[in-house]
């Protein structure tokens, strides 16, 4: 059997490859969609105070920002801005 490549398994499920760090953030993200969803698409949700809770966890602001364009290029993460709030979907 051929070896297969993280980018053959990355097709497969895009979470392959990610760093820990961004897996870390992942799931995280899935504890605020569980808290803060949208009454209109419960598939969106806000992260209140983002920054300083994932902070409490050992997250820098590089951290989240890295991680945040890692599953965004990876195509996990969605952002929309209404009314000056970001709103989050992970896939």
């Amino acid at each position: 059997m051929q070896n297969q490549t993280t980018e053959f398994y990355g097709n497969i499920n895009p979470l392959v490859g990610l760093s820990a760090k961004t897996l870390r953030l992942y799931v995280a993200f899935e504890v605020f969609r569980s808290q803060a969803d949208s009454l209109e698409k419960p598939e969106w949700f806000r992260t209140p105070n983002r920054d300083e809770v994932l902070g409490k966890v050992g997250f820098t602001k590089t951290d989240i920002d890295t991680g945040i364009s890692e599953l965004i290029a990876a195509k996990l993460l969605e952002i929309q801005y209404k009314n000056s709030d970001q709103w989050y979907c992970l896939k």
